[in-house]
């Protein structure tokens, strides 16, 4: 049985890293994945005088037999998704794809989609739980 809270669309954005790319250049796969859970919340604090605004966001992807470890997914990167760090997520269904060139960086991509977008920060692969099995991206 699905979990009701699982009930958004998201975009994965790979990034292979350059030191695994044959040009030598940093390289994104988009996958898009259903029946996630979602959650950004803004956090504010003071330091002093200054405020600080800060969203945190944590989503669970249901095991999936497309998900690969980073080192097998550079391998074979078609039809499959990772998750790692200086990966980023947007909400809903993305069909912006991240190039590197003007206008399409990471960066920008990420920028545009904010603050329904984010860097992924953290990952666990929870799926040797008994029951939920999920990958928890955070940022």
């Amino acid at each position: 049985m699905m979990n009701p809270n699982y009930d958004r669309t998201i975009t994965l954005y790979n990034r292979i890293k350059v030191a695994d790319t044959e040009n030598k250049k940093e390289r994104w796969v988009k996958t898009v994945l259903h029946n996630c859970f979602w959650k950004s919340q803004v956090n504010t604090g003071f330091s002093g005088t200054q405020a600080s605004v800060q969203n945190t966001y944590v989503v669970r992807i249901p095991q999936d037999e497309r998900y690969l470890p980073y080192a097998e997914f550079i391998k074979n990167p078609e039809g499959h998704f990772t998750a790692s760090s200086d990966d980023i997520v947007i909400l809903g269904d993305c069909q912006e794809e991240i190039t590197g060139v003007s206008g399409q960086t990471a960066a920008q991509v990420l920028t545009r989609h904010k603050p329904d977008a984010f860097k992924v920060t953290a990952f666990a692969d929870n799926t040797s739980f008994p029951v939920a099995k999920h990958y928890r991206l955070g940022g």
